[in-house]
């Protein structure tokens, strides 16, 4: 695949794919009209962000944009401005009460997963039992104007029936949805993958209206029809139709590569964590966009499912072999044929000891964060629900070119993970950065913690954030650590690269800019092996996070909400969504 913006296995027989009858050969083209691609039908902007991550491989990557601007909001200290701002605030819009899906640009549209404690239709209100009219809780797909942010249509879908278990209160839409031409397809909070019209009911109905049965009456209410409303083409019930449990949200942003649609289904367990309603369900499944048929469904990881599956799939050609990556619940990654669902390839991305236990305390994780696929590697971190906070994790760095058909299971087969140890030879082991921390006085005893975000990687340089509030820059080639900082506030969200830079926010509403250099400094704050006591060791850590700071800190802000998504750019605007607000920057012109 060209891109114009970048110079962003089975343990049981039982568990293997299973491919719908009659479909033959998939004789489908492999390339996918995006930002990769600006002659391409799906573009009105020249760099349109039409999916999560922006391409396929999903590398939060920006080549083209320009944007200079550091601090987008001034910077006060005691009420008085220390550092002006250098953006101007296009505009900004109001979301619900949580936003975690998107933004996605294309067509001169935003596409944002929000909830609906902000109605913009008086249906979606009911009066409680004082007589108070109250929003409805709601999953939304929200549709703004790209360039005035103004208010187009919604997606306006009611909770599932099933309860807290399988559709979390409040949590509204958390899919970033994916968009080509005339079409956007996202998934919803009630487990459904959905195909919409991108101009909803606007120009007339092209297909129909969500339409739901009424929670007391159990009759089915009338379609949600009004010229706000989405415009359904299609909509697959993987709940309904493909026996999924979504465990407390459905949560994928959908991968389209040509003409097929790949999704993660957030099979999982029941509310006592224990059981598994649905071990033979898929976990993974592949869609023709056009008509929502299912073309092929994986039920790995199956019973060995630990909590829910809430990551995303990758796609790229690795030295002649086009593959879709699917993070597992299981904590394994695999490598399936795109048109088939062969599998490829596994990796372990525990260590063999690890134990999952329930309410995070255990070593074995799984993935919130996505596969991002650079030089025919694969790169990610492991982590948990949020909930469960930080602990012991691991990133990875895979290489599944070594998989053939009798070498499936690229796993590491030592302890310490050592590529160059002659065990590995033949596994698809290419570095590991993690583990135990056994250094004096360190402030844990742990190197990287949980994560639920996607890397970026740019002139073999890469970042990663973790949960629990630090960014590490590691050499992507070997993994060897550049630098870290502590931003002093959860990160949900990913890292971004825009001219020369790279964006991150945190929980704790701050946006941080940082320099990039292709030959980062190596300024390791733990690294004080001549620390006489913990006292000693904090005063030189923070000395050490000085030289960090002065070295790639250019900027930082504070919003006024928290930021639980990833910085986007696309067509020389920057936008940054809190939990309520979306906003759109520009940089201020000298």
């Amino acid at each position: 695949m060209t891109d114009q913006r970048r110079s962003r296995g089975l343990n049981k027989p039982a568990l293997a794919l299973t491919l719908v009858a009659g479909l033959g050969f998939l004789g489908y083209v492999w390339s996918l009209p995006s930002r990769q691609d600006p002659a391409g039908k799906a573009q009105a902007g020249k760099t349109d962000h039409v999916m999560f991550g922006g391409t396929a491989d999903r590398n939060f990557v920006n080549l083209v944009d320009k944007f200079s601007a550091v601090q987008l909001l001034p910077q006060k200290e005691d009420d008085k401005i220390v550092k002006p701002a250098d953006a101007v605030i296009k505009w900004t819009a109001e979301l619900g009460s949580r936003a975690y899906g998107g933004p996605t640009i294309g067509g001169g549209k935003i596409y944002v997963g929000t909830n609906n404690e902000k109605p913009r239709n008086p249906r979606d209100q009911a009066k409680n039992a004082d007589g108070d009219t109250l929003p409805k809780d709601m999953g939304i797909l929200m549709t703004l104007d790209e360039a005035t942010g103004k208010f187009l249509w919604q997606a306006a879908h009611d909770k599932l029936e099933g309860g807290n278990v399988v559709d979390w209160p409040k949590e509204g839409i958390c899919s970033s949805p994916v968009i080509e031409g005339d079409r956007v397809y996202y998934v919803s909070n009630r487990c459904t993958l959905v195909c919409a019209d991108v101009n909803g009911m606007a120009n007339g109905k092209q297909g129909k209206g969500l339409q739901f049965l009424d929670a007391e009456t159990k009759k089915t209410k009338a379609p949600y029809e009004t010229p706000s409303d989405v415009d359904v083409l299609w909509e697959l019930d993987m709940l309904g139709q493909l026996g999924v449990f979504p465990h407390n949200m459905s949560a994928c942003s959908p991968l389209l590569v040509g003409d097929i649609l790949f999704v993660v289904t957030a099979n999982g367990v029941d509310e006592g964590h224990f059981n598994l309603p649905s071990p033979q369900a898929p976990s993974f499944v592949a869609v023709d966009k056009r008509t929502g048929k299912v073309l092929w469904k994986r039920a790995d990881p199956g019973k060995n499912i630990m909590h829910g599956q809430w990551s995303n799939p990758a796609y790229a050609e690795i030295k002649g072999v086009k593959q879709v990556v699917f993070p597992g619940g299981d904590g394994w990654i695999y490598g399936f044929k795109p048109e088939t669902g062969e599998l490829i390839w596994k990796f372990d991305c525990n260590p063999k000891d690890a134990k999952y236990e329930l309410g995070g305390v255990g070593t074995r994780n799984d993935f919130i964060g996505t596969p991002v696929i650079q030089n025919g590697l694969v790169y990610i971190g492991v982590g948990q629900d949020p909930e469960h906070f930080s602990g012991v994790a691991h990133f990875w760095c895979i290489d599944p070119s070594k998989a053939s058909a009798e070498n499936v299971d690229l796993s590491p087969k030592d302890t310490a993970f050592d590529a160059k140890d002659p065990k590995n030879v033949g596994t698809g082991l290419v570095w590991h950065y993690g583990g135990a921390d056994t250094r004096k006085f360190v402030p844990r005893d742990f190197t990287f913690g949980r994560t639920m975000s996607t890397a970026t990687i740019i002139d073999d340089v890469l970042y990663i954030s973790e949960l629990q509030g630090y960014l590490h820059c590691l050499d992507a080639k070997t993994g060897k650590k550049y630098w870290q900082y502590d931003m002093k506030g959860a990160i949900w969200g990913s890292t971004v690269y825009i001219d020369g830079k790279i964006y991150i926010a945190s929980e704790s509403c701050d946006l941080f800019v940082f320099k990039h250099e292709k030959a980062p400094q190596v300024i390791d704050e733990l690294d004080i092996p001549d620390a006489k006591d913990n006292k000693d060791f904090n005063v030189k850590m923070k000395e050490k996070r000085k030289l960090v700071e002065k070295a790639y800190l250019l900027g930082k802000c504070e919003f006024d909400a928290p930021i639980r998504s990833s910085p986007v750019v696309a067509n020389g605007v920057l936008y940054i969504m809190t939990e309520n607000k979306l906003y759109a920057f520009e940089s201020m012109k000298k």
